[in-house]
């Protein structure tokens, strides 16, 4: 209830930043688990953002201080996955202030990003900037992807990815239509990541426990809300 989840968050204010309702479940019973090439993958990339800190120009941009924090965010883990795995094409869902493009135009320099949001980038102190458009390693487009019109007419950047990186309304509502629209992609045969944001959120639980490809839950070592 609504009293219950305003005692929590009044009871664990004072020794955390944020907190959020959570659901933990075992595993045996989830349709997607983990393979030994995922958990390979994901000992390199723990091991290349322990080792490897983050540098950007601006540094006085809103949530910078976050971009080191490992573990807690995501920051260094998108970079490691980057430096190792060199996504050609990657797809960014959920532009805001741009910090984690930055990161991808950043580390994995002979890429391509897309971006999609609902809102244009120059709306927000941004860390992506006219020159970044202007040489072509970047776009973005201002869509509903949930729409199967608008959808389609991205359809082949989505086949041809990557790595995807899911971080938008965390409602589980645009989650779990945009997984069905993918779902339904034949793509083709090469290595290809989709990375999820706040998969601790309780509004996220039953879309995670729905992805029925390999899958592995990051989050000590990614966002504290969920990777």
């Amino acid at each position: 209830s609504g009293y219950k989840y305003s005692y929590f968050q009044e009871s664990i204010r004072g020794f955390a930043r944020n907190a959020r309702l959570s659901y933990i479940a075992t595993l045996d019973d989830d349709p997607g688990t983990a393979n030994k090439d995922l958990v390979n993958f994901s000992i390199n990339w723990i091991k290349y953002a322990n080792e490897n800190e983050i540098t950007v120009k601006e540094t006085s941009k809103p949530g910078s201080q976050f971009l080191n924090q490992f573990p807690g965010e995501h920051y260094r883990l998108l970079s490691a996955l980057c430096a190792i795995e060199k996504p050609k094409l990657i797809i960014d869902i959920g532009t805001y202030t741009g910090m984690s493009s930055r990161v991808f135009l950043d580390y994995a320099p002979t890429s391509k990003v897309i971006t999609y949001d609902l809102i244009n980038w120059k709306e927000f102190d941004t860390y992506l900037d006219d020159e970044d458009f202007s040489s072509g390693r970047i776009e973005q487009h201002l869509v509903d992807l949930t729409l199967e019109d608008n959808f389609s007419k991205h359809k082949k950047d989505f086949i041809n990815c990557d790595l995807i990186f899911l971080d938008a309304p965390k409602d589980a509502i645009f989650e779990e239509k945009l997984l069905s629209i993918l779902s339904n992609l034949s793509f083709t045969n090469k290595k290809r990541f989709l990375l999820v944001d706040d998969i601790r959120y309780h509004e996220m639980f039953k879309f995670w426990r729905s992805i029925n490809s390999p899958k592995l839950d990051m989050t000590t070592f990614g966002s504290w809300c969920g990777t």
